[in-house]
């Protein structure tokens, strides 16, 4: 198999015979961040004098290596094997087909997905139409640019996002051009995210959008996500208790939080919250922005999008 050329090889002053470490990168990606990658496992006990090779995914078979080892995003850091490797690494390295190993790591993109002549990712109107189905909508529906939020109310980093004003701050510059699309994306170790996410969705049945919104931000803002502190905030914004009980105890959401989260997914690769999707609605090309980025962050990737 083709490692690319011996240009692409960074070579510590001590080699081992039996071990080697390889990086598939990608040109295209713009913050894949390789170089960091390196320094970091140079840096990491027990690995200095261990070979590194870069390899880019254009060269010559790493795009038929990358789909037999069933590798979805890169960057990707493989291990030859994982003989004699602290315990503490092992727990992160997941075995490849081949016999080698993964390295996880934050990787985020997708060598194979569609891309326009600008490079920009790109989704096909029915993926886009299937996001937005059933979804509350804040702001102009027939907006040129939607900001899909895949959130979770106990998660301390979407509360950042939301009380440092970003979205409130997008909305009031770009007005009628922007909608904003909550999606929720319940982590499994947050106990209170997924019934949280099924009452803004039984408050959303009773009284709308603007209380579905106005929850969650009030959720944020208190960064309480508990059933009480949610059934009074919805009960103070016009929901019928009663029925917002039996709603979330029958479960009748459950399944379209469990729809959008997977969605997230397999269409972006959304592992984590708040997942942030900008999107050119006329287009189809869109851009993730992973983590409680400040304003300025959304305001660079909207203006690449218009």
């Amino acid at each position: 198999m083709g490692w690319g050329s011996s240009s692409n090889v960074t070579t510590n002053t001590q080699l081992h015979e039996d071990f080697s470490i390889t990086i598939i990168d990608d040109a295209r990606c713009t913050n894949c961040q390789t170089d960091q990658f390196v320094t970091q496992l140079w840096q990491t006990p027990g690995l200095a004098w261990v070979e590194i090779k870069t390899v880019d995914f254009s060269d010559a078979g790493i795009e038929q290596m990358v789909k037999d080892e069933n590798i979805a995003l890169l960057p990707a850091v493989i291990f030859s094997h994982n003989q004699g490797i602290d315990a503490g690494m092992v727990q992160y390295l997941t075995a490849l087909p081949s016999g080698k190993y993964s390295l996880s790591i934050d990787a985020t993109f997708n060598p194979f997905a569609k891309r326009s002549d600008r490079g920009l990712l790109m989704l096909e109107n029915a993926d886009l139409e299937a996001v937005k189905a059933g979804a509350y909508i804040d702001g102009n529906t027939d907006a040129k640019i939607s900001w899909v939020e895949y959130s979770d109310l106990e998660c301390p980093f979407c509360a950042k996002l939301h009380t440092s004003w970003a979205p409130d701050e997008i909305k009031a510059k770009y007005g009628d051009d922007i909608n904003i699309v909550f999606q929720h994306f319940p982590l499994g170790f947050h106990a209170n995210a997924k019934p949280g996410a099924e009452l803004a969705e039984c408050l959303g049945d009773q009284k709308g959008s603007e209380a579905f919104y106005a929850l969650i931000e009030e959720s944020f803002a208190q960064w309480n996500s508990t059933r009480s502190f949610l059934l009074d905030e919805a009960v103070k914004l016009g929901g019928d208790k009663d029925e917002l009980e039996a709603c979330l105890d029958a479960g009748t959401h459950g399944d379209k939080v469990d729809t959008q989260m997977a969605r997230g997914t397999q269409l972006f690769g959304v592992t984590g919250t708040p997942g942030n999707v900008l999107i050119n609605n006329e287009t189809g090309e869109y851009e993730v922005l992973s983590g409680a980025y400040p304003t300025a962050s959304f305001e660079e990737i909207i203006e690449k999008l218009k």
